[in-house]
């Protein structure tokens, strides 16, 4: 099944597939505010409260997880250049 998203300034766009939809979302394309209905449909719903992309909310609401991964990077580069700095 096909989708039309709306953007908030009146744009609109015919996405393919439910996939395809599922991939816009989560690459940050299509925003919460966005509207989406399926080509059948005359009912506009915003692309953040549609459950067929709740995983993808689920991913994006928890941004402490990036902050934490990245911090945890920068201090083992830091160990990795002080031992390698110690051995020489």
């Amino acid at each position: 099944m096909r989708y039309v998203i709306r953007s908030p300034d009146g744009k609109e766009l015919v996405c393919p597939s439910l996939a395809d939809l599922h991939t816009l979302y989560a690459q940050g394309f299509l925003a919460d505010e966005d509207l989406v209905r399926a080509e059948t449909s005359q009912r506009w719903t915003p692309a953040g409260s549609m459950p067929a992309l709740s995983s993808v909310r689920e991913r994006r609401a928890d941004p402490r997880k990036v902050t934490l991964v990245l911090a945890a990077a920068a201090i083992l580069t830091i160990a990795l250049a002080l031992l390698v700095r110690g051995l020489r």
